[in-house]
């Protein structure tokens, strides 16, 4: 591991570590079977804790990188370590594991893989974009013989998607329906969690619905089209002033915290502000809670707020968050099956699975309070404005995909 190699000080350092021996290992830097060194030897070389060289070195054994052989140290993982069959390696590729999603679903791929005794390699880019973009270039070169891509939702994740397809490489895009190139792929029902959702608030007797979410993600336009239909289903206009357009520019994986917080404001301070806030997810919707009780209102007593995921966070709100669960381990065992059945038969149909969606009730939404509206609030001069779909939102964004 060359000395002179900077740790970008931004990020946490043993991942770091891990990014920097990562690049060594696929730059050629470090060949199959090669040793790299003891943990301590690294450590003292590097001249930080062993501790951090450990959690670097996990990073890389989960995603077959590595392996520690008792005694001697950490090697290069080489095609012979890897116990394979017909259908050999497979990868999965997430932007980030942080994200609860992006991990249940790779937990469903390895559960799926585990019972026909296949092999699976993690790669995660912790958050950096470019380097899934990377990753996803370098698949057809790469030992595996198919991947499950969690997507990202962006224009230049598209453009590598069809990059890839070019080149016949066998994968499965999970999260994600591509609505103009054949792609095999699993979702969720985002179209009829949004109708679950919009018709639970109609049920409730809420008519100023506000809708907040990223509008480039096909999964969030589908929710807005359920939510949409479930007021005209109830004879009800739809008012598009409700919905707010988080555009967050081509990092999806930044930090979407300050653009939530400002648009919730700019919604509550409208002189007929909304009884209730529908929000493309569950990250979305705890940004939402700080931002409301800032503001010094009340969920659900003044504003019901409804995500979707069901991320474990979302019954421990205050109060507690109803949301419509998406099945993403179920998604995950779904995307190794059409994975193999690629492998096993190229030229067959492309096929792309939608899975049911559950909506779960919990405190976070109610009737509203009477026909009164919630107090409208003034928004502070140095925040930034919202406004209505299709028009850029300025700030930028908590670390919550879609």
């Amino acid at each position: 591991m060359p000395e002179n190699t900077s740790i970008d000080t931004g990020s946490r350092l043993y991942e770091a570590v891990a990014e920097r021996l990562r690049r060594s290992i696929r730059d050629g830097g470090y060949r199959a079977g090669q040793l790299i060194g003891s943990e301590h030897g690294l450590a003292r070389d590097q001249s930080i804790s062993r501790v951090t060289v450990r959690r670097a070195s996990e990073i890389l054994i989960k995603e077959g990188l590595l392996e520690r052989r008792p005694g001697k140290g950490l090697y290069v993982r080489g095609p012979e370590t890897i116990d394979t069959n017909s259908h050999g390696l497979i990868q999965v590729v997430a932007g980030n594991l942080h994200w609860e999603p992006a991990l249940q679903i790779s937990r469903g791929v390895q559960a799926a893989a585990r019972l026909d005794g296949l092999h699976v390699q993690l790669y995660d880019a912790h958050g950096d974009m470019e380097l899934d973009l990377a990753m996803l270039d370098q698949l057809p070169q790469s030992r595996a013989h198919g991947a499950v891509i969690v997507s990202l939702h962006s224009p230049a994740f598209i453009d590598a998607v069809c990059r890839l397809k070019t080149t016949d490489f066998p994968f499965v895009l999970a999260d994600q329906r591509m609505r103009d190139m054949e792609v095999p792929s699993v979702t969720a029902d985002n179209y009829d969690g949004g109708m679950q959702a919009g018709r639970h608030l109609l049920k409730l007797g809420h008519r100023r619905i506000a809708f907040m979410g990223d509008m480039v993600a096909a999964t969030v336009q589908d929710r807005l089209s359920g939510f949409r239909d479930a007021v005209a289903d109830a004879g009800l206009p739809f008012d598009r002033s409700m919905v707010i357009d988080l555009e967050v520019g081509k990092d999806r994986l930044a930090d979407w915290s300050t653009g939530i917080e400002a648009a919730t404001l700019e919604l509550m301070a409208r002189p007929n502000p909304p009884t209730a806030l529908f929000v493309s997810c569950d990250a979305i919707a705890r940004a939402a809670y700080r931002a409301l009780a800032d503001l010094g209102l009340s969920v659900p007593r003044d504003v019901s707020v409804i995500g979707f995921d069901d991320d474990p966070l979302a019954q421990w709100l205050m109060p507690g968050l109803t949301t419509v669960r998406q099945p993403f381990q179920q998604m995950g065992r779904a995307a190794m099956e059409l994975l193999c059945q690629r492998i096993d038969k190229p030229g067959a149909a492309v096929q792309q699975r939608v899975m049911p969606v559950e909506l779960v009730v919990r405190g976070s939404t109610a009737a509203p309070q009477g026909d009164s509206a919630p107090r409208a609030v003034s928004v502070p001069h140095n925040k930034p404005a919202f406004h209505t779909l299709g028009v850029a939102a300025s700030a930028a964004h908590t670390a919550a995909p879609q």
